[in-house]
């Protein structure tokens, strides 16, 4: 369980950090805000019904930021996996103490 406890501290840390650091970084696309951190670049729709080829360097932070946002989406989930976790390790505990085992 302590083992536990520590994973989720780093990863709430680390969650923490990441979505900042989501934040801060821009890629010049007009839709990105601090609201819509969470969202992939592919989000967005387009308001020209033309397509235009957009520019390698823009693509390469798009993709970056694309990257960081999937690795923020696998550490909230690591986050969730680890608290059903924990509190399966608490309940355990709790069924376990002497004093709250009653014989039937």
């Amino acid at each position: 369980m302590f083992i536990v406890t520590i994973l989720i501290i780093i990863f709430i840390f680390s969650f923490k950090s990441l979505a900042s650091y989501i934040k801060k970084i821009r890629t010049g696309d007009p839709n990105e805000s601090d609201i819509t951190y969470w969202m992939f670049s592919y989000d967005f729709k387009s308001p020209n019904k033309d397509w235009v080829p957009e520019n390698k360097n823009f693509l390469e932070k798009k993709r970056a930021r694309n990257f960081l946002v999937f690795i923020l989406y696998l550490n909230a989930f690591g986050i969730f996996l680890l608290l059903n976790s924990f509190t399966a390790h608490l309940l355990d505990i709790i069924v376990n103490i002497k004093k709250f085992s009653y014989h039937i």
